[in-house]
């Protein structure tokens, strides 16, 4: 709760103490604190999702992750990418297979994305950086069980 509401609750407080009977005054200071106690919750509520929604951490996940062997006539396995940056900014997703470039999956500020081509005897490195590779946030390696 912040001070400036409890300082109008408390100056309110006072008023209804000063004038009328005491059966009135305990009346309306049951009204007085239940609405302090809401714009207070209410206030707290706002900067608790302002807080999170500026400094989150960066998320970077594969499910699954190792990619299960699954059918050894299929060449390729499947996973999910799943990314924030955690601030809302726009991130840039990319990945890095073996010993190649990296390569641009997907540029948002959050999402998911199925991967249909990990394949065995490879380690695929995704990595989350800010709008343009300015900055990474995060990486995380995928791989394919071969048994």
């Amino acid at each position: 709760m912040s001070w400036r509401v409890i300082g109008v609750c408390i100056k309110d407080f006072g008023a209804l103490a000063a004038s009328g009977a005491r059966s009135v005054r305990s009346l309306m200071l049951l009204p007085v604190l239940f609405v302090c106690l809401l714009l207070g919750a209410c206030h707290s509520h706002r900067r608790h999702q302002m807080t999170s929604s500026l400094g989150g951490k960066p998320v970077l996940s594969a499910s699954p992750n190792p990619v299960p062997a699954g059918d050894i006539d299929k060449p390729v396995g499947n996973t999910t990418i799943t990314w924030d940056t955690g601030n809302g900014a726009i991130g840039d997703l990319y990945v890095k297979v073996d010993r190649q470039p990296e390569v641009l999956v997907a540029r948002a500020p959050s999402g998911t994305h199925e991967v249909r081509w990990i394949q065995f005897d490879c380690v695929y490195e995704f990595r989350l950086y800010t709008k343009k590779r300015s900055r990474l946030l995060a990486k995380l390696e995928v791989t394919r069980d071969d048994d």
